[in-house]
């Protein structure tokens, strides 16, 4: 009978606080996993409900956005929001088993014991691990192994179903889940759905983070009710401007950046302009005399401005972008973080990305030529704004593009694409780097 071996657990930081365990399993287990993933989730799409858009071949995220602006429509709109507390932790595996049995799933025997032996696997932290104690696991879905994404498809699908079948519509991504009302009886009842959910499922709202039912502002309506009743407590009803949903802002007439994935954005560059401008030198490390002074200015700062151009382009090149802006000329790839741009409408956030990208990097080589001068002070040099922004510090013979990328530049080719091409030559973000950037 067939079973992983032993995965090693680690604890990542989540940026909200708390940490979020994640397995590693052996090589031979993960390719398992992942081979079942695939068949099991090609072989039982048509079964999932529309409305789920996490871990399919034929959705990703730009659906469940539109999607969600579509709900967002019509005149009186009530939200309801409902964050889990650690939900692939939790889901109970009596649970499971009975939605795989009851279900019309199309999954083997064989294919139920793999799921059984994954959702038994033992595991340990790393100095446990070594000295061969193990735990076993008795409740949720290994973060880390791909079938779980599957599974956890099959865990929500039946609380999917009951909201299908209520008035209203919502949308799924993984454990991301917003439905929308158009009247407060029928919000009440969808909120309702998702208690028993949890009461049948063994996960629970942490309502602390989950706004709950709340009212979008400014919407005419017969109905003028701002407040609710729930077991003889009442309150105002809260109103809000949009909705926040897999890093992007959602309302009806525009789509935006959240705050969290602007400060996650910030808070990669913020890392990469350290590791290449200041690590070394302000642990006291001498700064190799060859790296600065001639054409090139200092090669430090060449290297970090085309690590920033790769993570928000993606791997293009300036041309690349201005050619198509420019001339039409189609772009070969749009992937990276220019991918999360395509359905954002309004170009404020992103400008003012580019004016702390200029202004971190400034005082970044402000205190670089602080730690030059210590070292050598006929090596400090000065780059304009202007030749900051343009790349014409770099003279070079050496090719190098060292303009300085552009947030919105991004945006301008990537929103042109999707407005030219469609999304679906675009490379959608895939959960895990959702995950990276946004949660």
């Amino acid at each position: 009978m067939y079973e992983p071996k032993p995965a090693i657990q680690f604890e990542i930081e989540k940026p909200d606080g708390g940490t979020r365990g994640i397995m590693s399993f052996a090589i031979p287990d993960s390719a398992v996993a992942n081979v079942f993933h695939r068949r099991l989730t090609l072989r039982n799409t048509g079964i999932f409900s529309a409305y789920s858009f996490a871990y399919r071949p034929d959705k990703t995220v730009f659906d469940a956005i539109v999607h969600l602006q579509r709900m967002l429509q019509p005149s009186k709109t009530y939200v309801l929001k409902y964050d889990y507390s650690k939900y692939f932790d939790t889901i109970d595996h009596d649970y499971l088993r009975k939605l795989i049995g009851k279900q019309n799933f199309v999954i083997t025997s064989a294919e139920r014991k793999v799921i059984d032996a994954f959702l038994n696997h033992k595991y340990a932290t790393y100095p446990s691990w070594q000295t061969l104690r193990y735990e076993k696991r008795i409740k949720g879905v290994p973060q880390g192994s791909s079938l779980s994404l599957f599974l956890s498809n099959i865990a929500a699908h039946e609380l999917d179903m009951a909201l299908e079948r209520l008035d209203g519509s919502f949308v799924r991504f993984a454990d991301d889940v917003i439905a929308i009302a158009h009247s407060y009886s029928d919000a009440r009842d969808i909120e309702l759905d998702f208690r028993a959910h949890c009461e049948r499922s063994g996960v629970k709202i942490n309502f602390e983070k989950s706004s709950g039912i709340s009212l979008m502002d400014h919407r005419s309506s017969d109905d003028s009710r701002q407040f609710f009743l729930d077991k003889d407590d009442g309150g105002a009803l809260a109103t809000i401007e949009n909705v926040e949903f897999l890093g992007h802002k959602v309302s009806s007439d525009y789509i935006d950046l959240t705050r969290r994935a602007v400060r996650r954005v910030k808070r990669k560059l913020s890392r990469v302009i350290y590791i290449h401008l200041l690590q070394y030198p302000r642990k006291g490390h001498p700064i190799n005399s060859d790296r600065l002074g001639g054409d090139a200015v200092d090669w430090d700062l060449v290297t970090c401005v085309n690590e920033i151009r790769r993570y928000i382009y993606g791997g293009l090149k300036e041309k690349d972008i201005q050619r198509f802006i420019e001339e039409d000329k189609k772009l070969p790839i749009v992937r990276g973080l220019m991918a999360f741009y395509p359905l954002v409408s309004t170009v404020d956030t992103l400008a003012e990305l580019d004016g702390w990208l200029k202004n971190i990097i400034r005082r970044a080589i402000r205190e670089r030529n602080r730690l030059i001068a210590l070292q050598d002070p006929s090596a400090v040099y000065f780059i304009s704004a202007d030749n900051l922004l343009t790349g014409e510090w770099y003279k070079s013979d050496v090719p190098n593009e060292t303009r300085l990328p552009s947030f919105v530049r991004g945006w301008r080719g990537a929103r042109k694409f999707y407005k030219r091409y469609g999304l679906r030559e675009i490379k959608a973000p895939s959960y895990y780097s959702l995950l990276s950037l946004y949660s």
